[in-house]
């Protein structure tokens, strides 16, 4: 497992995708608004929402790619003829994915903590990283899901597309939503992304009611992706 989780992680880390994606779009959106938005609230607004893009757009788009690559490849085939179980390949490539959705986040935190002069209290730093690693899992495993779901690259894209956009839109990472409809608030109260959002701005508030309600909400969700995972995973194209 930590030879497994040692050469994903240095393959992940060289992914062009990442530099872009999650790093360089989420850095530079933080500090643009954070700057552009003369209000006092909104540069720690921003920069939570963008630490949650930075680990949506790496832990489920960019690995979505990155499953489906590794299937077509004939990776997952040579599972069948090793006595490693599903569960602990799974568990280690997702560890490493995982590690590397977390340091970028932590990138977008520093620029926020640099440019934008934010205070963040080693209280908050430490109540940030369960939260981090809890969404970036569940994002990770259900990228399995609808890697498993497609056979194409622009399976995944559409796929990807689909569901990130809504989760990004009907959230409130960028704006507020307490001026939108009554049918957009009731989607949000079910979106997980914006259950990752709020656990985020707990975290910073020192609100622990709700900070735990959302990492309960977040722990569910890491349970349920990690069953589709293992359940709808597979090894080649023709299984």
């Amino acid at each position: 497992m930590k030879t497994i989780f040692s050469l994903t992680f240095k393959t992940a880390s060289r992914d062009p995708f990442l530099l872009l994606w999650s790093i360089i779009l989420p850095i530079g959106g933080a500090i643009g608004l954070g700057i552009f938005i003369q209000s006092p609230e909104y540069p720690q607004h921003i920069l939570t929402g963008m630490m949650a893009v930075s680990i949506l757009f790496y832990a489920f788009t960019t690995t979505s790619f990155a499953i489906l690559t590794q299937r077509r490849r004939g990776v997952y085939n040579l599972l069948r003829v090793t006595p490693l179980p599903l569960w602990k390949y799974i568990c280690s490539i997702s560890g490493a994915w995982t590690l590397t959705s977390f340091l970028c986040a932590m990138l977008v935190l520093l620029s926020g903590i640099l440019v934008l002069d934010l205070k963040v209290s080693p209280l908050t730093f430490l109540t940030l990283i369960p939260t981090l690693i809890l969404a970036t899992l569940s994002y990770v495993f259900f990228s399995f899901f609808i890697a498993s779901m497609s056979r194409t690259e622009n399976n995944v894209s559409i796929l990807t597309n689909i569901i990130t956009l809504p989760l990004l839109l009907s959230s409130s990472a960028f704006y507020s939503l307490n001026s939108t409809p009554k049918l957009i608030r009731i989607i949000n109260w079910f979106n997980p992304f914006q259950w990752f959002v709020n656990s985020l701005r707990s975290a910073f508030d020192f609100t622990w009611n709700s900070y735990l309600f959302y990492m309960g909400l977040l722990l569910l969700t890491v349970l349920i992706t990690l069953l589709l995972a293992l359940k709808t995973f597979r090894y080649t194209d023709v299984s």
